[in-house]
């Protein structure tokens, strides 16, 4: 999804979906595949052959998507114990863990179910993951699915964002967005900073990282 009081988009278009192209939620990376064009768009995969035309959006006047995941960054202060739960369990690989008294990134946390561990006691950390929601949890943050679903499923096309600030939830929750020098395309639609093996989006850049009130990445960007 979007988080579409900061986002500014200044350019848009619509574009064929590609046959099979599943597209599950407002702010996916769409890409065309290399000697393919006119197969449409489809989620990034994160191969070389990744052409970025710009951001999935629908615009519609409910929930385009019944989406699945999002994100959340919770603070504490880690108690002598090293040890800290988190409201939601994050999905496998999606977490992020911050020390913002030492001002460096933690390197190896351990992630067992909510509980995350390793921790230096004492020390203030930010904790940014994403999380799978239950069917009430996406209806209290997102609102009612459009009824009768996206209509542009029934005709094969959806709305791309090209160009302007968008503020995503669709990007790799892990990586530490503070330090990213490149955004670059990761499968199923995400994105991922420079340390991915994608094709890096030409020109974007981050412009905020996720926060306790606002759990979305904020980048720049424009499709060539």
């Amino acid at each position: 999804m979007f988080y579409l009081p900061f986002t500014k988009l200044v350019d848009s278009s619509e574009a064929y979906t590609a046959p099979g192209a599943i597209i599950l939620a407002e702010s996916q990376a769409l890409v065309r595949v290399q000697g393919n064009a006119a197969a449409g768009v489809l989620p990034s995969t994160g191969q070389s052959t990744d052409i970025f035309v710009g951001f999935a959006i629908a615009g519609t006047s409910a929930a385009p998507f019944p989406e699945s995941y999002t994100n959340k960054v919770e603070q504490f202060t880690v108690p002598s114990t090293g040890l800290v739960t988190l409201q939601l369990t994050p999905v496998s690989g999606q977490v992020f863990v911050y020390d913002n008294t030492a001002g460096a990134p933690v390197s190896s946390p351990t992630v067992s179910g909510p509980n995350v561990s390793g921790l230096t006691p004492g020390d203030e950390v930010t904790i940014t993951y994403k999380y799978a929601e239950t069917v009430i949890q996406a209806r209290a943050l997102q609102g009612d699915v459009q009824p009768g679903g996206y209509v542009g499923a029934y005709v094969g096309q959806i709305g791309l964002a090209k160009r302007g600030l968008a503020y995503v939830s669709e990007f790799d929750a892990s990586k530490n967005w503070a330090a990213a020098t490149a955004i670059k395309l990761a499968a199923n639609g995400q994105i991922t900073d420079q340390t991915g093996s994608g094709n890096t989006i030409p020109g974007a850049y981050v412009v905020a990282v996720p926060y306790q009130d606002i759990p979305f990445l904020g980048i720049e960007f424009s499709a060539p």
